[in-house]
């Protein structure tokens, strides 16, 4: 399982379709969308077929988001077919799509899958010309469902979700997203049949934003899912509890390491001889998996959620997450530590075990060790992660871990705190002419270390991305004597030491010198345009700065103004920048802490607030002036 099992349609209409920028012509937009499920017994196994309308307006004939359509599709577990496409002309002249293709989707870093999609074209639009597009879609597993996205990459007039569902099925569902627009919901009785329909009418297009989370946490969508359905022998469990989804789940894991593992107990011997410590132990298995075991993406059918043998991934030396987490917890077995896999969904997917009781909930595996009775949650597929970090994009998360075949227990990933991920620097100054000269002792932990390895191992310029990185606040800097240590996996805190010149950053009158003390200002370019943005800002981790600066005085100038202390706090931020003179040095002490991972709507005036005040003081000057 990879965290690309679960994507949405419209989704990936964003990334395909992209609007263009500029254009006179009036806006093209859906005119009515419509997903029509009918679910029933047949032959004891649910039957759940889909039939997707859509009629869109074409506005700009040229513009990507009515020149076609596509249709995702996973091939293990859903066939397409009764394809219909055509447009209609101003003039009410009908023409058919010509061709309807066959496609693989390109997913990321997934090495093998079968997620396909059916595609076509029209021709000879016009503006005032109107598209038609239909299809079927039948699902083989009743555990797979769709969640439906009311919203769409254009303005929609009316979108709509029918479930017909056979009285022999009971369904549930829960609606996600932010509802901001009223949706209509109904029942009624047809015969044998309960239908549920939601609407949405005049739906606003929805827009991706720089920054944003995945839509999961903001566009309104429906998921759905059958709890159980009746056969002749009895009623069936599907999903729709916690109880049944693991259950599922452990079904589908329920024949493997069955391969002679002799070759994993031998290498986990090997690997902590010597150790006594269990800790000691898991970090050597760790590492071995994080660094030797390379990451290979799989989706095909049910090997998206199956691990393969612990043996063979040891043996081929790849393997996707599940596969890694897997072989981790083999190997921690032999070596006498708890542990279990466990399910576990990403900050991606924006829900909880409670709410989404169905496999959309989960896109990723880890293992959890437990070790002098405290969970480890082990994500060997952070390939520069530092034992025992969890990875960021668990953060806060959900994990459904394994105990034996019947129990299970949810444990919640911690999110780190902003201290553990922090930069630091101190600076030594003094002032050469016009210029500032200075060394540098930075050091970087946590997510921050992880996060420049990442960048720094996979560049081939090294030198250009360090000077890069290094001037990524100051333009005029220039560094040299760059030296770098601890770029390993250690919980040591990387440390990159440095001498640099910046010009440019004195005004020189006949008696004083004024210049701005604060060389390195955090979030300066953070403030958010609370009119224009719609969506949720998201960060990838919390994080907080440390910064000591030592400006000499220089011979024959006295200090004549020195800025008052300042601090500053609210529910996202956090810093203070204190001034002192000792002797012949004034020394600046800058703090700063972000601790927000998402920040809503509702709360972007408070954190412009904190921007607002905290930058402000990037620009305070100190005076020196000539004895």
């Amino acid at each position: 399982m990879t965290i690309y099992r679960h994507s949405y349609l419209f989704i990936l209409f964003f990334v395909i379709f992209s609007i263009n920028a500029q254009s006179t012509k009036p806006d093209s937009y859906i005119v009515a969308k419509e997903d029509s499920y009918e679910i029933v017994v047949k032959n004891n196994v649910p039957s759940i077929i889909l039939a997707s309308k859509e009629v869109k307006w074409v506005g700009d004939k040229s513009e990507n988001a009515v020149l076609g359509n596509r249709i995702n599709y996973i091939d293990s577990f859903e066939k397409v077919y009764d394809i219909e496409a055509y447009s209609i002309s101003p003039s009410n002249k009908k023409q058919k799509v010509g061709y309807i293709g066959t496609g693989d989707r390109e997913i990321g870093d997934v090495f093998f899958h079968d997620m396909k999609f059916r595609y076509y074209n029209f021709l000879n639009l016009e503006e005032g010309s109107q598209t038609y597009s239909f299809y079927k879609k039948e699902y083989k597993k009743p555990q797979f469902l769709e969640s439906y996205y009311f919203k769409d990459y254009l303005e929609c007039k009316s979108s709509k979700i029918v479930l017909k569902v056979s009285k022999d099925v009971e369904i549930g569902y829960t609606e996600q997203g932010k509802f901001d627009e009223k949706i209509d919901f109904s029942t009624q009785k047809e015969g044998d049949f309960t239908v549920y329909t939601w609407q949405l009418l005049n739906a606003a297009k929805e827009e991706k934003e720089n920054g944003s989370p995945s839509p999961s946490y903001y566009s309104p969508h429906l998921i759905f899912y059958i709890k159980n359905y009746k056969t002749a022998t009895g009623t069936q469990n599907v999903v729709g509890s916690v109880d049944n989804l693991y259950h599922f789940y452990a079904e589908t894991i329920k024949n493997i390491n069955k391969e002679d593992q002799t070759q994993v107990k031998e290498k986990t011997a090997e690997l902590i001889n010597g150790l006594t410590d269990n800790t000691a132990k898991a970090k050597a298995i760790f590492d071995y998996v994080q660094s030797k075991i390379n990451y290979v993406a799989f989706e095909d059918g049910m090997g998206g959620f199956v691990p393969r043998e612990a043996a063979s991934v040891l043996q081929k030396k790849y393997g996707d997450c599940k596969d890694m987490a897997n072989l981790l917890n083999e190997m921690l077995h032999y070596a006498g530590i708890e542990s279990n896999i466990a399910w576990i969904g990403t900050r991606q997917n924006n829900y909880t075990y409670e709410n989404v009781p169905s496999p959309i909930v989960d896109n990723h595996m880890i293992t959890v060790a437990t070790i002098d009775n405290k969970d480890i949650f082990l994500d060997a597929t952070g390939h520069f992660t530092s034992f025992p970090n969890v990875t960021p994009f668990i953060q806060g998360k959900e994990a459904l871990v394994k105990t034996n075949d019947e129990k299970y227990r949810i444990i919640k990933v911690p999110v780190i705190a902003a201290d553990k991920n922090k930069t630091t620097g101190k600076l030594k100054l003094k002032f050469d002419q016009n210029t500032i000269v200075g060394e540098a002792d930075f050091k970087l932990n946590g997510f921050v270390k992880t996060q420049f390895i990442s960048t720094y191992k996979s560049t081939d310029d090294k030198d250009e991305m360090l000077k890069e990185y290094l001037a990524r606040f100051i333009q005029n800097i220039k560094t040299s004597d760059i030296d770098i240590k601890n770029d390993d996996l250690s919980q040591n805190a990387l440390q990159i030491l440095y001498h640099f010149e910046l010009e440019k950053w004195i005004k020189k009158t006949d008696n004083q010198l004024l210049f701005k003390p604060i060389l390195f200002f955090p979030y300066s370019d953070a403030r958010i345009n609370v009119e224009k943005r719609k969506n949720p800002l998201e960060n990838d981790f919390k994080k907080s700065y440390e910064f000591e600066y030592e400006f000499i005085i220089p011979a024959g100038y006295s200090l004549e103004f020195l800025p008052e202390n300042f601090t500053f706090k609210n529910d996202f931020f956090q810093a203070t920048i204190n001034y002192k003179k000792v002797n012949n040095t004034i020394m600046i002490d800058q703090k700063m802490e972000m601790n927000v991972l998402l920040l809503e709507k509702e709360n972007f005036e408070t954190w412009n607030t904190a921007i607002k005040n905290i930058t402000k003081q990037y620009n305070q000057n100190i005076i020196l002036v000539k004895k």
